[in-house]
């Protein structure tokens, strides 16, 4: 059944951009630091657990409340970033755009990641139905990584969930985990972020609220870094001008549910 969807709509070498030594003294004088002075380390959290967990708890109890107002705000803002946004009632609406996409673009191969939501909206199936291969990206091993990642180069949309978004900046956070390549919304030119209402925080704040808690019931394990997709990928070192899909994506969707 036809839906009418509504559209939101590299460095070079030479003497373009600010070279890496300048960048680094003009962070230094921003920071009040010496030149040349080595990077402080960060302070190591001294809050105990209850502590953690009380703000922790807060925060979810707050969005829980805002739930509603978050996600048409997060609809708004990852607008105005640039992302696709499709506001769908449940798994079923989503899937169906998912699968016009995969017809309106012709894409054949669609590689996804491996998290819980997929569980409950079957992609692969839905991708199949519009003529598509849904495949997971998943690495096992040095040759598989070798091989996923010559398959995401030939993908023409990567699939992800959203561990959070942040209605404040219209962003997704994918977190790094074993056999998730981060990739899958890297290489492919079109990315599709299919978010639920529980993935949805208000503010950095929140983010890092809970994730400190993590941090403190992990024993200090949260992972090398938080990947922050906020729109499409974007660089000014091409002759100084705005040109989107040079490192990354060129057309981002974000598939909001208004219920889980």
């Amino acid at each position: 059944m036809g839906i009418p969807f509504n559209r939101v709509s590299g460095s070079q070498s030479g003497s373009l951009g600010i070279p890496s030594q300048q960048f680094r003294e003009t962070v230094r004088a921003a920071l009040g630091r010496e030149s040349g002075a080595p990077a402080e380390p960060y302070e190591v959290l001294t809050q105990e657990l209850p502590e953690i967990e009380a703000q922790a708890q807060a925060a979810r109890d707050r969005i829980a409340r805002e739930r509603p107002e978050l996600l048409d705000q997060l609809a708004a803002t990852a607008g105005l970033r640039g992302w696709n946004v499709q506001r769908c009632e449940g798994a079923e609406e989503g899937l169906d755009y998912v699968a016009w996409l995969v017809r309106s673009l012709g894409a054949t191969s669609v590689a996804r990641s491996e998290q819980p939501v997929f569980d409950t909206a079957p992609v692969d199936a839905a991708v199949a139905g519009a003529g598509g291969l849904c495949w997971p990206a998943v690495y096992d091993g040095p040759a598989s990584r070798t091989e996923v990642r010559q398959r995401l180069a030939e993908s023409g949309m990567g699939i992800t969930g959203a561990d959070y978004a942040i209605a404040e900046t219209g962003s997704v956070v994918v977190l790094p985990r074993r056999g998730l390549s981060r990739l899958v919304s890297v290489v492919p030119p079109v990315h599709v972020a299919i978010v639920r209402p529980s993935d949805v925080v208000g503010t950095l704040d929140d983010l890092f609220a809970l994730r400190r808690l993590e941090y403190a019931r992990d024993g200090g394990e949260m992972g090398s870094y938080l990947n922050f997709i906020t729109g499409p990928s974007r660089t000014a070192d091409i002759e100084q001008t705005i040109v989107v899909g040079v490192h990354g994506p060129r057309e981002v969707h974000m598939v909001l549910l208004n219920k889980e």
